[in-house]
């Protein structure tokens, strides 16, 4: 009976990751103006707390980190204008957060895993249009470690993500010419280590120990598999945050945002995929 049972698990968990592989890469997730919102009050308390750790020791850089901050807040004040009578709205809304479900903080965590990567491909010197293009272009995936659900073998953290089959050129070209170690800009690599950071931090507060709901509609996701993407989700923070403070090719970056953190997010949490 328990073999049985281990052969439904198994047959489940590819079928699974196979439908979302075969999508996420054409899609994003879902957002709902609390996820969005809360994106926005967290990017801000990164900027703004960067901008003063640099002041005065890096003028130039605590700059970049202001500026960045004050056009967050123009968009936190789009959402809600009481923000702007509010001295210390990134503390009470930090307590708003924390009572928020686990689809909305599930949403946080991969709109921080995506600004880490965008941030990170801005110190590799790509301008703002292609690293704002890692987080959209369509991609589909090889079957690899990833996808090993039950097996127990070790590996290589950095080598865990599954390959990647680009089916957008332009995203190739990106890619290859950014297979490199060489941090350019060292602003947009400071905001994406502690984005990666906060990530971590929202993981451990929030999803960590998230009690995980039974899946609705045709295809459920068992329980069993829910708990293991949530483990797998935790190593996937733990060897971004490794990949990032060794300057790792943005390459493999982007393998494990969309190969560990993002899949992993997808079956625990049960967040809904959109079309482009």
């Amino acid at each position: 009976m328990k073999s049985f049972g281990l052969l439904v698990f198994v047959l489940a968990s590819i079928t699974v990751m196979s439908i979302y592989y075969n999508n996420v890469y054409a899609h994003s997730f879902y957002q709902n103006q609390a996820s969005v919102f809360f994106t926005q009050v967290i990017l801000f308390e990164i900027e703004n707390k960067l901008a003063g750790d640099n002041f005065p020791t890096n003028v130039s850089i605590a700059l970049n980190h202001s500026e960045n901050a004050f056009n967050l807040l123009k968009d936190i004040l789009y959402f809600n204008k009481e923000v702007l009578n509010d001295a210390d709205f990134v503390n009470k809304y930090q307590a708003l957060l924390d009572n928020h479900n686990s689809t909305t903080n599930a949403l946080l965590a991969a709109n921080l895993a995506d600004e880490s990567l965008k941030q990170y491909g801005l110190a590799q010197g790509l301008d703002i249009r292609e690293a704002s293009g890692l987080l959209n272009m369509s991609m589909s995936m090889a079957m690899g470690p990833t996808m090993n659900m039950v097996d127990n073998t070790s590996e290589d953290e950095s080598n865990r993500g599954a390959s990647m089959l680009s089916t957008d050129p332009s995203l190739d070209k990106i890619l290859k010419n950014s297979s490199n170690d060489e941090v350019i800009n060292q602003a947009n690599y400071q905001s994406a280590m502690m984005l990666a950071n906060s990530l971590k931090i929202l993981f451990g507060t929030t999803l960590q120990n998230a009690t995980l709901q039974n899946s609705t509609g045709l295809m459920r996701i068992p329980i069993e598999m829910k708990s293991e993407s949530v483990k797998s989700l935790g190593e996937g923070i733990d060897t971004l945050l490794l990949a990032l403070n060794r300057k790792a090719p943005l390459e493999e970056i982007f393998s494990i945002v969309h190969g560990q953190v993002h899949p992993n997010l997808f079956l625990a949490f049960d967040l809904k995929l959109k079309g482009d």
